[in-house]
């Protein structure tokens, strides 16, 4: 029989510190009885990452570096208890998270739900609790970020799963995961997000070395929700075509990149802008790309 109510999954690569507070944070929570099962998935790091001599803390290192969605995977498959919750090397979990977290299992039945979501420190929704759907992370109910708590056994019925990408994309997943069963969702914060990561996937330096990855992530959303978002937020349907296009121009697709244009609902300044900019250097593409993002950011910060 299964000790473990919980697993909690720890994904990493070359941030040896970061990985150490991370995993100290969940064994803090064993000081209060909480029979805890720790995963620490290493993607393949380049640098020696600390060795933990604690109990019921497994390891395992991925044969080839293959971004947060492989690792992911890899965990929750590793994850013995019931209920597995996912957290970043760069997050810490709250004292008092597990036993919480357990608490709410205990007092409602989730047991038809592949996953249950909390809020991260950043994420908010409309009100303390909802059974969220794609129109609630489409129409902004859902905000920011949140930790995922799987319900291993019903999630791996459904077949879905984290994207294989180096940029991560995990928006995919909820979106299709909130679609078909309902996410519940709830504002209580279990995870706090710290600002000392280094390189995140956002960061200009990251989208340009994965511009390739970002490319296919754009075509992946449109893909399997661009009716919806034509139809229903045109705002998010103009943003991802977008991102398609830049991130074919900052990977070298350019022939690809100018295809997408006649299909991409913007006015004619930004298309011509961009039919030029497909005929410049990869280079300068990258440097414009920089100087965007920095004009970009005051307006960006301040939504």
């Amino acid at each position: 029989m299964n000790a473990f109510p919980l697993s909690v999954v720890i994904t990493t690569c070359n941030r040896p510190a970061l990985l150490r507070r991370a995993v100290h944070s969940v064994l803090s929570e064993r000081t209060g009885g909480q029979a805890v099962e720790i995963i620490v998935v290493d993607d393949a790091s380049t640098v020696d990452l600390p060795v933990f001599a604690e109990p019921d803390l497994r390891s395992f290192r991925m044969p080839a570096n293959g971004g947060p969605g492989p690792a992911r995977m890899q965990g929750l498959q590793l994850a013995r208890a019931p209920w597995v919750l996912m957290l970043d090397d760069d997050d810490i979990l709250k004292r008092g998270a597990v036993k919480a977290l357990l608490d709410e299992l205990d007092n409602c039945d989730f047991t038809g739900f592949p996953v249950i979501q909390f809020a991260r420190s950043n994420g908010s929704l409309t009100g303390g609790y909802r059974l969220a759907d794609v129109h609630d992370y489409l129409g902004g109910a859902l905000k920011g970020d949140f930790t995922p708590v799987f319900n291993k056994a019903v999630f791996r019925k459904t077949g879905l799963s984290y994207p294989a990408n180096r940029a991560g994309g995990e928006h995919l997943l909820w979106w299709r995961l909130a679609r078909e069963y309902g996410i519940p969702s709830f504002s209580r914060v279990l995870v706090e997000v710290t600002d000392d990561a280094g390189e995140r996937m956002m960061h200009t330096s990251s989208q340009i070395r994965l511009a390739a990855d970002h490319h296919q992530l754009a075509c992946d959303t449109l893909k399997q929700f661009g009716d919806l978002l034509r139809r229903k937020y045109p705002a998010e349907f103009r943003r991802v075509s977008l991102a398609r296009i830049a991130y074919g121009l900052l990977s070298g697709q350019r022939r690809t990149a100018r295809s997408y244009l006649a299909l991409t609902p913007a006015g004619g300044v930004v298309k011509a802008a961009l039919w030029a900019a497909s005929w410049l250097p990869l280079a300068l593409v990258q440097r414009m790309f920089i100087l965007y993002r920095r004009v970009s950011r005051p307006a960006r910060d301040a939504h």
